[in-house]
Order: C-alpha cells, then structure tokens, then sequence
C-alpha cells in the first residue's frame, strides 16, 4: 500500500487541490470550482498564507488539502500571532484513513513552526478539530437587517467616501488594532476579501473608516435586487462607524436587507429598533498551538494579579503567573486545576466559564483556582469579526 506524504503544496497541484474544495464545500461537480488559497504569485510576494496537502506517494495524487494564513489575533487588548484556517477537504476515498487528521496536525505544527501561537477556525464538525485540541470560542450570528432601519442611525456630514485603494492598508490595519485592542478574537486585517468591494469614509482627508461589501440573492419574498454582505467594517469613532452602515451598506432602493454579523454590546445592537433575524448561526474554534506562548502573549485585566498551576492534557505542567494586565509562565508547578488542551482553548477565548466547566467535570480545580481563571479570562465575548 502507497505511503501518504505530508508537505508543502506545489504550484501545478492548485487546481487539483480547487477541486478536491469545490467537491467538499460545492453542489457544483468537483472540478468546476476556481481553486482556494494564494496562487503562486501571492505566496511570494506576501508569504503569509501556508498550503499543506496529503499526497499518495505512489500515484502522486492530492488525498487532502488545508491552508491557514498567518496573521494576528487580539485577546485581553494583545495581539497574539494567529494562524487563521480554512479550504479543508480530503477526497472521499481516503476518508476514514486518518489522512485529514494527520494532514491538520502536519498544518498546525507548521503554522506553530511559522510563528502562530493560536489557530482560528469555523468547523464543519466540531467532534474532528476537538480531538486536535480545537475548543469551542464562540458563535458568529449572522443577521438579516432592514436597511430602512438602518437609514435611521445618527449622520455626519462631515464624512466622505471612496473605494479603497492599496495605500489605505496601513491606515486600515491601524482601525483594526485599534478595534481589536477592546474585542477580543479580531483578526488582523486581510486584503483577500473575495469579490467584494472594500471602501474607506474621511474626514478632512484622514480615513477613519472601512469596509468591504458584497451581495448575495435576495431571500424568497423579501424584496430587492439582492441582499448586502458586509464582510466587515470598522471605524475610528461613532460617527465614522454610523455612516459606513447608513450611507454605504444600506444601499437602497436596490437592497431591502443587510445581512452582517452583529456584535454582542457594539454601536449597531444598541442603535437598532430591531434585528429582524438571524440569517447564519455557526461556532467558530480556537486551538492554543503553543500553550505558554499563548497564554504569555494574550493581554488580562488591569489590577488583577494571582497564580495558577495548569496540568495540560498533552502538554504538561505550567505556571501562570498575571500582574498589571500581563501574563507569565514557567514550566512545573504543583497543579492547582487540570484541563484538557481544547478546553483549555475555549477558556482562554472567554465562552466556557470555568465553574460550569468543572461542573461538566472538564476542569478540575479549587475554588480558589477557578476563581482566578474566571478573573483572568473575562472580557467581552469573543467575535471572529470575518470568515476566511
């Protein structure tokens, strides 16, 4: 029997790995869909995308494919260098294998390896990345939004808009770090966003605002010519944050309705008369590819201060030690909790309180400890602000 090979995806296997993504993921037949992931060109020039595939090493054919690009992501108002994954898929007839379970732990050691200390993910299946070490983060509700309602929120006159062009990149990542600096799970900004259109609003020629939007088909009986997307969007202020939804993603008359991703507590919950459902509901994942590098590099709250002693399911013992918003470890320790890796994961993103965990009998801890945990972890919910 031929020997599967993990490795670097080659430039000539794209379309072949497009198709093993399009059989997984599309109702069209495989094959028919342009390829996923960075093309060559891009894996040059930008180095920040990393493609992995099984191989059959006897016949050369592509058994399975994943690719993550590198970035960061925001935890307690720290950027934590983040390996963002997607396009998973493993022909069918290799299944049941353990090739795709191989080819996730061949990509996560090499996004580790590449520098990320955490990978983020929106699972098909939620049992498969578990067992890599994968906990639930959080859920991504996506609502359907009048744009008639929108038309309502605050208006600055002041602001002014254009599509964005690449010299807006650094001002745009700047937003960003500044937004993900009081939300936790951001991800930094990415210029792939498909086939929308991204924009920036100014005022007095600094921008201070961005967003990128695209459309989909309008829902049966709900009116328009179809449905905006927002993709994202972030702004430098209030006001700036208002007209992006009121003057651009409400694009009437030819849209009834705007379907985005409504953060817990943010300007738009708080402004909107209604959210008039929800249009996608899924989790995303969140996995610690390097535990102590992950938990020394995320940021905790100021004033709080204390020790914890972690005996990590598949990876050991460790010291936490938190002072003035900054975390610390060393390895050893007398264990004062005991938690397995993907819990651990989702602790860290915030959804899983440590006291019902131990209830559930994932984590095992004093009161003492747990407490702690509860004060470390807390901050807003955590929101994968795009998918990828």
């Amino acid at each position: 029997m031929s020997r599967t090979v993990l490795r670097a995806a080659r430039p000539e296997e794209q379309e072949e790995t497009g198709a093993l993504v399009g059989a997984a993921f599309s109702a069209d037949p495989p094959g028919r869909r342009a390829p996923d992931g960075p093309d060559s060109e891009q894996q040059e020039h930008q180095q920040q995308y990393l493609h992995r595939v099984a191989v059959d090493e006897g016949t050369g054919r592509v058994l399975a494919t994943a690719v993550v690009r590198l970035g960061g992501q925001w935890w307690g108002g720290r950027r934590v260098p983040a390996a963002a994954l997607a396009g998973v898929a493993v022909d069918v007839t290799a299944r049941g294998r353990g090739v795709g379970r191989a080819l996730i732990a061949d990509t996560f050691a090499a996004a580790g390896e590449a520098g990320a200390h955490v990978v983020a993910l929106i699972p098909s299946t939620h049992a498969f990345y578990r067992k890599a070490g994968c906990g639930i983060a959080g859920r991504r509700s996506v609502y359907a939004i009048g744009t008639h309602d929108l038309r309502d929120l605050p208006r600055d006159r002041s602001l002014t808009y254009r599509e964005a062009t690449p010299q807006d990149a650094a001002r745009v990542a700047d937003l960003v770090a500044a937004h993900g600096e009081r939300t936790n799970g951001v991800l930094d900004h990415d210029t792939g966003t498909g086939s929308a259109r991204q924009y920036v609003a100014e005022r007095h020629g600094v921008v201070v605002g961005w967003c990128a939007l695209g459309r989909r088909p309008v829902r049966p009986g709900h009116g328009g010519n179809y449905a905006v997307t927002v993709l994202d969007l972030v702004g430098a202020d209030p006001a700036a944050e208002f007209g992006l939804w009121r003057d651009l993603a409400a694009d009437e008359p030819s849209a009834r309705e705007v379907h985005a991703l409504v953060r817990p507590g943010d300007l738009l919950e708080q402004h909107l008369p209604r959210q008039t459902e929800v249009v996608e509901d899924s989790t995303w994942m969140l996995g610690l590819l390097d535990v102590p590098a992950a938990l020394a590099g995320r940021g905790y709250p100021r004033g709080v201060a204390g020790r914890v002693v972690l005996e990590v399911a598949d990876h050991g013992v460790l010291t936490l030690d938190v002072a003035d918003g900054v975390g610390t470890t060393t390895p050893g320790g007398t264990p004062s909790v005991r938690v397995g890796r993907a819990d651990l994961a989702s602790l860290y993103a915030g959804h899983l309180d440590p006291a019902t965990a131990r209830h559930a009998g994932l984590l095992h801890g004093d009161d003492d400890a747990v407490g702690l945990l509860r004060t470390f972890f807390a901050g807003p919910p955590a929101v994968l602000d795009r998918p990828f």
